[in-house]
């Protein structure tokens, strides 16, 4: 009897904590515009930045590891503040990795490429 309602809590937790990953995996999945979007962004910088083809894969493998982060915490519960925190040191953390990857002119220019990208953003939002 004792080793049923054991056996039973375990399989109950396990069916919510399966749950509950499938959930988050479903969630950190990019939609096809959200794809899109992200290519042409990243062709923009590509042409802007004039970069070699190892910088090219480097540049995009970084892009697509923090745009999931940050669809993660878009996406996630939360408070504005603590989501704002969150966006702020993933931002932080992908431009430390550029600077390393690109020159000091390529990192201005992605700098300022980075400006006009949150612009077009803050536009879109606004409409």
């Amino acid at each position: 009897m004792k080793s049923l309602k054991i056996l039973s809590l375990f399989f109950a937790l396990f069916l919510i904590s399966s749950n509950t990953a499938f959930a988050q995996s479903q969630r950190a999945e990019l939609t096809d515009e959200q794809k899109e979007e992200m290519a042409q962004n990243i062709e923009e910088y590509f042409t802007a930045l004039d970069l070699t083809e190892e910088q090219e894969t480097e540049f995009e493998a970084i892009t697509k590891k923090y745009a999931e982060q940050m669809k993660a915490v878009r996406d996630g519960g939360g408070r504005r503040l603590q989501k704002y925190k969150k966006v702020k040191s993933i931002r932080e953390n992908k431009n430390a990795e550029m600077k390393k990857l690109l020159t000091k002119d390529q990192y201005k220019v992605y700098l300022n490429k980075q400006e006009e990208m949150q612009k077009k953003m803050k536009e879109k939002r606004n409409n």
